[in-house]
């Protein structure tokens, strides 16, 4: 059954995963310095600092979800890395991520939405 759902909520969702996201940044950083170097462990222990916070705050996050809903929504994570490598590694924008982007934000959309009249008469039978 699913899960009454605020804006509110879905919008804490993907806070937590851009949270998420910015671990990644994070471990990036960290992998274009000399192993066991001082900016190395600074990056990889910000890593962890974020991975905890991230932990932290899903385990609030998903006691107002369905699991495979708030499980699902992680696919905004790709959103996010696409922002960061165009925006800090000035990658290019190809159409193909795009495309994948759109299509990934159209699930998450679907996933999100109110079930429809006919799906709640199912349910109620």
């Amino acid at each position: 059954m699913k899960k009454k759902v605020s804006i509110k909520d879905l919008l804490m969702l993907q806070i937590v995963f851009l949270i998420y996201s910015v671990s990644s940044l994070v471990a990036k950083f960290a992998s274009g310095n000399d192993v066991m170097s001082f900016k190395f462990i600074m990056f990889y222990g910000l890593e962890l600092v974020i991975l905890g916070i991230y932990a932290i705050l899903w385990q609030q996050v998903i006691k107002k979800f369905e699991l495979s809903v708030a499980y699902a929504n992680k696919a905004i994570c790709l959103l996010w890395a696409l922002v960061w490598s165009i925006v800090i590694f000035h990658d290019d924008l190809k159409w193909n991520q795009v495309v994948g982007i759109v299509i990934v934000m159209a699930g998450i959309v679907i996933l999100n939405s109110e079930p429809s009249k006919d799906d709640k008469e199912k349910e109620e039978a």
